[in-house]
């Protein structure tokens, strides 16, 4: 993450630093200098997918991991350990699923990540039963098209089925499922 902002600031400051003398230097040839030609076009690549924290984390070398593990509190390293094993046993499509939803958790303005994050702690502090009918829930919603969504999410059976918190859980939470 840290390299990524360091070349990206380089690049912005070297890009700085370039544009006034190329503006200058089309200024001395006087009037009888042809226009400059335009740049030569790059192919487009198809965009990276996002490297995740965890996917930085897992690329680092075990000094440098080492490093950032000892430079947290004791209680949030020990949390960030336990997280890190559990995602490492799971499936890889599961894997990939929670890093997708990361990715579109972040495309989200701030205000909704920050609603969004909130609706993920109330889901850990429900009762495992209603955990699992939430998750339930989620996953049929995430199978349905997004107007199919909607109605859903207005439906007497849903609203009879869930509670008023329940269904602001999964409200938000279904802003991070892939669109249907």
């Amino acid at each position: 993450m840290c390299s990524r902002s360091i070349a990206a600031l380089g690049a912005l400051l070297l890009g700085l630093g370039l544009t006034p003398s190329a503006f200058a230097q089309g200024r001395r040839g006087g009037m009888n200098r042809p226009p400059p030609k335009p740049p030569a076009r790059r192919p487009e690549k198809p965009p990276k997918a996002e490297k995740t924290p965890i996917d930085e984390f897992q690329t680092m070398s075990p000094r440098d991991r080492q490093k950032a593990l000892d430079r947290m509190p004791p209680a949030q390293r020990q949390k960030l350990e336990e997280r890190l094993q559990k995602f490492n046993e799971l499936p890889a499509d599961q894997q990939r699923t929670l890093k997708t939803m990361y990715n579109r958790l972040h495309e989200l303005p701030p205000g909704r990540q920050d609603a969004v994050r909130k609706s993920m702690n109330q889901f850990s502090e429900q009762p495992q039963e209603r955990q699992q009918a939430l998750r339930q829930e989620l996953r049929g919603i995430g199978e349905l098209p997004q107007q199919d969504r909607e109605a859903r999410l207005k439906s007497p059976e849903f609203r009879s089925k869930f509670s008023g918190k329940e269904q602001g859980i999964i409200r938000d939470m279904s802003e991070l499922l892939p669109p249907g």
